[in-house]
């Protein structure tokens, strides 16, 4: 049988028990948006294992307890590619705006006066119904053209928790008005 067959023996038999695992008991709660990715990532991983390194593991520990303490390292440990690749751009302030919306609704063009529109009376929409908390903090941040900075010296808040829920607020309103993202 050669590695790759052995890889996907393993995973057709214990995929949905990892999973389970993974999104239960190693990325849940705040890490929860990160379990999918965290998945594919480890089962590439396994891929990626020398035929030798694969029966070692398999005779010492065991592949399910190999999975389960890669993903948790990987989900936790900033030196990870894991983290590298998903986590680290979610992580960080994005002053400048979120990675990707580089159109600017507010540049004039040729759809300008139906784009704009169209966006800003949803984004008054939405953002109406968002959580107070959420709604105060993209006003001062910006409305009120606060920074990261100025917000944790002022509420004693950390910035990677309100740069989490900035990022939560803008994400909302982006996923209730895509139909304006033309």
């Amino acid at each position: 049988m050669t590695q790759e067959e052995k890889v996907s023996k393993w995973i057709e038999k214990n995929y949905i028990w990892f999973e389970k695992q993974v999104k239960r008991n190693i990325a849940k709660g705040m890490m929860a948006e990160y379990a999918d990715d965290l998945i594919q990532e480890i089962v590439l991983s396994l891929y990626n294992l020398s035929p030798e390194k694969w029966d070692k593991i398999e005779r010492e520990s065991g592949i399910g307890a190999y999975v389960l303490s890669s993903a948790g390292m990987a989900l936790r440990s900033k030196t990870s590619p894991f983290w590298h690749k998903h986590r680290k751009e979610r992580m960080w302030a994005r002053e400048p705006g979120i990675p990707g919306s580089e159109k600017n609704i507010f540049d004039k063009g040729e759809i300008y006066e139906e784009y704009n529109e169209c966006f800003y009376q949803c984004f008054r929409r939405e953002y109406e119904n968002l959580h107070w908390y959420l709604q105060h903090l993209m006003d001062r941040y910006w409305f009120q053209n606060m920074t990261l900075d100025d917000l944790h010296a002022h509420y004693k808040i950390s910035k990677r928790h309100l740069t989490k829920d900035l990022n939560e607020g803008i994400l909302i309103i982006r996923e209730k008005c895509k139909e304006c993202d033309n």
